[in-house]
């Protein structure tokens, strides 16, 4: 019996379940003439006639006269068949023994019989039976086998097998014979006489000495056959086709490794194969400067390949390989592809394959090495042989035949095969997904590996249309892993082979929408793995190369090089004046490799940001397909991928964003913002997952989210100390208003689709609300958590963001919850926040916030509330401790109600309300026309003539246009509907403060005998005002006029006195510990505090009418004490010398903590004393003695010295307002003497610095005068003729010539002279632009920047137009000692003939 390391037993492989039970064979029509009685002899040549003479002819000598050898004899014999000794030569099974003659007669008439056209193997039916009775086997042992009762002989078909093998070995030793004597015939002929068939070839061997061993179709035939009948076990013919590959290639032997015998030559070339194509890959795009010049003069990149690999191609094809056609017709035939790519494997692999499937430790393990044994070979196979691959492709065709519902007959063969076929369709009609990606996995990945798919684009769309069919009937986020297998090996990547088109990607997007975008970036990667382009190359190693082992489809590899350069090349030369035909070309090379093109595309927006909006441009012409890997690859750029946080996110300081981060959060926006469609959750997951992680500083992504796509940049600011009074007074109001005050006029483009479609997002799966919550938790992560134990984070990097989290938590609070776009946005909106009291308790949101982020669902049912009793849901947040000196009305009510309620901008409403109608009015006097529009038409021309514009714009921009048409029906709406918000917020703010005046009496509980409450008011402050005040600038606002709505309803038991004087200790104590926003709120809240102290200060019928005998002015009896104030303070109130003292307590206090604040070496102290004191400028101070000390202490922080810029950009800045705030008499209590003596001080310094000014010009007056005289003198006068060139238009500047360097003109003759303000210089030359053409400034007459004279400087136009005068007053600066940088102050450029007006910009 033949070692199992030399041949492999179908049951084996049955018993770890890679083969099916072997069919039973057919019933026969008639048993065999041997074992007949009495029966009369078939009338007709039939098969079964024929052996029957055959049988008696032989009878005597099979069974009389034969010497019987005995059982180690033969199995002698069989091991040195297994051994694959070659001994018998080419006289076949007759030189053996004479047991198996009748046998070989009977393969002999099969072979005859099934060798014709057609399918003659249908008429060998008849001889199966006497096979079978032949070979060991009978009747009863299948009929046994079917009912369960036996055991398969395991020597059945075993015969057979050596018969065709040694068939195998007769045809390999006749082709050495003849290669032997020198007549290797390339033509060979059958042991029976037939020649192989003309239509298929016959199969061919690939002898290293040269010459074609030709083997019969017939053969393969009866091979493939039998194998299907059950008959035969293909691989006990390995043994023989390796003694016949061995007897025809004495280098098979030589190169197999550690004696490794196998029958084919398939992997061993299919290394070769790897390693030239891995050569020409790396030299794919690479120039080489020494090539040499081929034909048509182009300079060649690609290096020939060496000798060994030019010698591999030189080999002969795969395609007539006895192994490899034995498994094309084991694929056509038999139908089942784990018998046939088990065999090839075994073929290929040789005896290691076999020893895995007779290991006692057969596992999971040990199958999936030959799951992938068997891939590999079939892989090989298909690269090395486009046969293999069309027949693998149309057994894959015949599989889903039934199930993709395609025309085809089922008989008679299939597309692209060169065998006839007998199997039916391998799925059902109602086959599942899962069962269809379980059949076709292996041969797909086979076609994707070796890329042969790609002469085959109708099988990929029938597949991806079968895909997309049956993906909408199952749940597509369950999907099975052979499913996610044949989509992420097969139909995701084989797009790269394809042309580029729009027609594939659109059929695999029908396939990949199905899925949830989880899944999709799932594939996306895979399909990004391990790298592009070149990068997977880089990677591998040699050893893996040679032996085939690619971590990506080497044909893969080449497209996305190819693409790369195409899209590089179009890169190169894309800009705005061709963006459409180039932006298209671009989005072509992007159809088949959408992720080479876009990582290319975002590396180069991480560096030049002024290509965004050009990208966005070009990506309508992308597919769908390519904009949602689009998608992906932004995320994988933004650190969503495989090497998140290998890029730093902030600068060296920490300070700032990393130029890379900015650039993508500014295209992520317009991205979204023009293709809302693209899937946004994935970005929105992963800013998720970094905040549960603790990170901020993606951020910047959703409010760029927020504000671009949503609209919602007038709600957003750079920083709290930037907003203006106007943009304040506009967020106590509406929306409109909001608007209209934060962008000043300006319009902005807001897509209503991408704003829904983000909103959307955001509800869904409670998404924003989840996010909202990770914000409010990683405020307190920032400040207390350590982020690394050797790296020290500065405190202005962790104050920003401090402030950065809470900008963007109260941005996307405003987003969720206005319902002015979506009416159904607070229901979403409620049905995702959990209850007041889960916040606080149940996910630990700090009360202000947890207040801040209910309010919009709390204020609506306090309102239209007539119960007095606040609501259970705000005790759970009211202290324990506070509840002893606060009643839980006020707290419920301060913490539910907004400045919207409160505060109406009255003035702001009617002044923007104005505005419009005035801009409406000048609209339709444009539109009307006549005299009354003749002003504003002329203003408009001038506007477009002095933009460049030639007479029809100019025309253009005077007509009233459909741009016009819609500005104007947008101001009339906006006027109509700021003025139902003007009288809505009235009504709202009338409704609180009725409410209030009802509730008055449960706002505070005052003592027995009407006396102040000793812990009201630092009770209030903290557990109120100084936590709500600092989150936001509306909050700010809304603390200050809370405080002024209680005092102006005169609240009984309301110390307002007490109050500002716990604000003004908060204040002192809080500017040594805030952020820069927070300094900001608590700068806004205490300018509208103070704006009322200062007025009861220093105007008496203010503190009369407002303050005097108001429950405010009354004090606590712990606070008169302490003040040492009379009883009188605690009855009827303090006078008003009494709060001058209290007014010089407070001013003292404020002053000397921002004193020490500037003094301080501490950055954050600086500069939130900067930022308050800068907001208050106007209110504070008031004294003159602490003004003083304040413009002492900002000398040093001003000077050149000063290693911080911003520090001394912002002193510089709030010192001018000082200044000015104390000329203008903001300093009420100075002497008059001293403000006198200080005018008249400052009087005399400017007049002796006018006078210097004055000398100084006449000292550069005469010296020009003597320069032009030494010019004039040496004849060089800058507008004669140049007689140089010969031309007959104007004289050109001398020195000028375009013929002539840099070098050539000389250094100018500069005079210089120095002031405050800069330098002066007489003579210079500068280059400047005229619309599009460069000028030079040759010479010229430069006056002050103080004189009222105007100079005429000559130009000189390099684009040869006649001369161009420009008439302009210069601020001249210093460059070095030579050269003079001329700053244009006013710039009005006529034309030689004097026609039109340009701008002009010098340089």
């Amino acid at each position: 019996m033949p070692s199992l390391q030399g041949t492999l037993e179908l049951t084996h492989l049955e018993g770890v379940g890679l083969l099916p039970p072997a069919p039973p064979p057919p019933p026969t029509q008639g048993a065999p003439a041997a074992r007949k009685r009495g029966g009369a002899p078939a009338a007709a040549d039939t098969p079964a006639s024929f052996a029957n003479k055959r049988l008696k002819k032989m009878n005597t000598d099979m069974y009389y006269r034969q010497s019987k050898m005995d059982n180690n004899a033969v199995a002698a014999s069989l091991a040195s068949v297994g051994e694959g000794d070659d001994s018998c030569g080419g006289s076949g099974v007759d030189g053996w023994w004479g047991l198996d003659r009748i046998r070989s007669a009977m393969v002999d008439c099969s072979r005859r019989e099934g060798g014709g056209k057609g399918g003659g193997l249908t008429n060998v039916r008849s001889l199966l039976t006497i096979i079978r009775e032949l070979d060991g086997g009978g009747r009863k042992d299948e009929d046994e086998n079917e009912n369960g009762g036996g055991v398969t002989n395991c020597r059945r078909g075993r015969a057979v097998a050596h018969l065709l093998g040694f068939k195998y070995r007769s045809y390999a030793a006749r082709h050495a014979v003849a290669a032997a004597a020198g007549g290797g015939n390339s033509i060979g002929v059958a042991a029976d006489g037939a020649v192989a068939s003309p239509s298929i070839p016959a199969t061919v061997s690939a002898p290293a000495s040269g010459g074609n061993v030709v083997f019969p179709r017939s053969l393969h035939l009866s091979v493939a056959y039998l194998c299907a009948r059950g008959i035969l076990d293909p691989h006990d013919l390995i043994p023989h086709l390796v003694v016949a590959n061995t007897a025809i290639d004495a280098q098979a032997t030589a190169s197999a490794t550690a004696g490794t015998k196998v029958a084919t030559t398939l992997m061993v070339a299919h290394g070769a194969h790897c390693v030239a194509a891995v050569e020409r890959l790396r030299r794919l795009g690479v120039v080489s400067l020494n090539a040499k010049n081929q034909g048509d003069g182009r300079a060649s990149n690609d290096h020939a390949p060496p000798a060994a690999v030019s010698a591999i191609f030189a080999h002969p094809s795969f395609e007539n390989d006895p192994a490899v056609v034995i498994f094309r017709a084991l694929l056509a035939l038999a139908g089942n592809w784990d018998v046939a790519a088990a065999f090839l494997a075994h073929a290929a692999h040789g005896p290691s394959f076999a020893a895995k499937v007779i290991d006692s430790r057969v596992g999971d393990a040990v199958v999936a090495e030959m799951r992938s044994e068997m891939d590999s070979a079939v892989s090989a196979a298909c690269t090395l042989s486009e046969g293999v691959a069309s027949d693998v492709c149309a057994w894959v065709e015949n599989a889903i035949e039934e199930t993709a519902q395609f025309n085809g007959n089922g008989t008679g063969g299939r597309r692209g095969s060169s065998f006839p076929s007998s199997m039916a369709s391998l799925l059902a009609k109602d086959a599942t997904l899962a069962e269809i990606s379980s059949v076709l996995l292996e041969p797909l990945l086979a076609l994707a590996r070796s890329g042969r798919i790609r002469a085959n684009p109708n099988l990929y769309i029938k597949l991806c249309r079968l895909f997309a069919r049956k993906l909408t009937k199952i749940n597509p986020e369950s999907i099975d892993d052979d499913t996610f297998s044949v989509l992420s090996t097969f139909l995701v990547p084989s797009m790269s082979l394809f042309q580029s088109d729009t027609v594939l990607p659109g059929e695999l997007w029908a396939v990949l929408n199905n899925l949830p975008y989880q899944l999709r970036y799932k594939l996306y990667s895979v399909w990004h793995r391990p790298g592009l382009e070149k990068v997977s190359l880089r990677i591998i190693s040699s050893a893996d190369v040679r032996a085939g082992k690619v971590l990506k489809p080497l044909n893969n590899i080449e497209s996305e090089i190819e693409t790369g350069i195409a899209a590089r090349y179009v890169l190169k030369r894309i800009s705005k004046e061709n963006i459409i035909v180039m932006g298209r070309k671009l989005a072509k090379t992007s159809h088949n490799n959408p992720l080479v093109v876009f990582t290319d595309i975002l590396s180069k927006i991480e560096s030049y940001d002024n290509m965004i909006l050009m990208m966005v441009d070009t990506f309508q012409f992308v597919t769908k397909l390519g904009l949602d890997v689009m998608g992906y690859c932004l995320l994988v750029s933004l650190g969503g991928g495989e090497d998140a946080g290998q890029k730093n996110r902030t600068k060296m300081g920490g300070l700032n964003t990393e130029q890379w981060l900015s650039s993508l959060e500014t295209f992520t926006g317009a991205f979204y913002k023009k293709f809302p469609f693209v899937e946004m959750r994935g970005i929105l997951m992963y800013i998720t997952k970094r905040l549960k992680e603790g990170h901020a500083s993606e951020l910047g992504i959703l409010r760029s989210l927020i504000k671009t796509v949503g609209g919602y940049g007038f709600v957003d600011y750079d920083s709290t100390a930037s907003l203006s009074d106007l943009q304040l007074d506009g967020r106590r109001g509406s929306r409109l208003l909001k608007r209209e005050t934060s962008s000043f006029g300006v319009v902005e483009d807001v897509n209503r689709e991408a704003s829904h479609q983000l909103r959307s997002v955001l509800q869904g799966g409670d998404l924003g609300v989840i996010i909202l919550i990770f914000l409010s938790h990683i405020r307190s992560r920032v400040l207390y958590s350590k982020s690394s134990d050797t790296v020290k984070q500065h405190v202005k990097v962790i104050g920003n963001m401090y402030d950065n989290c809470e900008a963007v938590m109260c941005l996307l609070l405003e987003y969720l919850s206005d319902s002015s776009d979506d009416s159904t946005a607070k229901e979403k909106y409620a049905a995702s926040m959990p209850s007041l009291s889960d916040l606080h308790k149940k996910y630990g949101v700090d009360t202000a916030v947890a207040w801040m982020l209910s309010r919009p669902l709390v204020k609506p049912t306090y309102l239209s509330s007539t119960a007095s009793t606040p609501s259970s849901e705000s005790l759970t947040l009211f202290p324990e401790v506070a509840s002893k000196h606060i009643t839980p009305t006020m707290f419920e009510t301060f913490y539910t109600l907004a400045i919207y309620d409160i505060s109406c901008p009255d003035d702001r409403y009617s002044l923007d309300i104005e505005r419009l109608k005035k801009d409406c009015d000048r609209l339709i006097q444009l539109q009307q026309g006549g005299e009354a529009a003749r002003g504003q038409m002329s203003m408009l021309a001038a506007a477009a003539a002095a933009a460049g514009g030639n007479y029809d714009q100019i025309r253009q921009a005077t007509a009233f246009t459909k741009t016009h048409a819609m500005q104007l029906d947008r101001l009339k709406s906006n006027v109509e509907q700021l003025s139902n918000d003007f009288q809505r917020q009235q009504n709202r703010c009338n409704l609180v403060l009725t409410k209030l005046e009802a509730n008055r009496k449960l706002l505070i509980e005052s003592e027995v005998d009407d006396s102040m409450n000793d812990s009201f008011a630092s009770a209030f402050m903290t557990y109120c005002l100084y936590q709500r005040f600092l989150l936001s600038p509306e909050d700010a606002l809304y603390c200050a006029h809370f405080v002024k709505l209680l005092h102006k309803i005169k609240l009984p038991g309301f110390p307002t006195i007490e109050l500002i004087d716990n604000i003004v200790n908060s204040v002192i104590g809080s500017l040594y510990c805030m952020t820069e926003d927070e300094a900001g709120n608590l700068s806004i809240f205490l300018n509208e505090i103070w704006k009322s102290v200062n007025s009861w200060r220093y105007d008496n019928d203010a503190f009369a009418s407002e303050l005097k005998d108001s429950p405010g002015s009354r004090l606590s009896k712990v606070f008169a004490e302490k003040t040492g104030f009379h009883h009188h303070a605690l009855t009827g109130g303090i006078t008003h010398d009494d709060y001058k003292s209290l007014y010089n307590q407070w001013h003292k206090k404020i002053g000397s903590a921002a004193i020490g604040c500037l003094e301080s070496a501490e950055y954050m102290h600086t500069r939130a004393a900067l930022i308050v004191l800068s907001r208050i400028v106007s209110v504070f101070p008031t004294q003159p003695k602490i003004g003083e000390r304040i413009l002492k202490t900002l000398a040093p922080l001003q000077s050149e010295d000063n290693e911080r810029p911003d520090i001394r950009a912002t002193a510089q800045g709030y010192c001018s307002q000082l200044i000015k705030a104390r000329d203008e008499g903001m300093w009420k209590e100075e002497n008059v003497a001293v403000t006198r003596a200080r005018q008249e001080r400052e009087k005399m310094k400017a007049e002796e610095k006018k006078k210097r000014l004055a000398e100084r010009h006449e000292e550069m007056k005469k010296e020009t005068e003597m320069i032009s005289r030494q010019l004039h003198e040496d004849g060089r006068d800058g507008w004669r003729q140049d007689r140089r060139d010969g031309r007959e238009e104007r004289g050109r500047p001398w020195g000028m010539d375009l013929r002539h360097t840099r070098k050539n003109l000389g250094s100018p003759t500069v005079a210089l002279g120095s002031d405050d303000r800069g330098w002066i210089a007489k003579y210079g030359i500068a280059i400047g632009v005229i619309g599009r053409q460069r000028v030079g400034i040759i010479r010229g007459r430069v006056v002050s920047p103080e004189g009222k004279e105007e100079s005429e400087v000559g130009l000189q136009n390099r684009a040869k137009t006649p001369n161009v005068r420009i008439k302009n007053e210069l601020v001249v600066t210093l460059v070095g000692h030579h050269h003079v940088d001329l700053a244009l102050t006013s710039s009005r450029v006529v034309a030689g003939e004097g026609a039109e007006e340009l701008a002009v910009l010098t340089e």
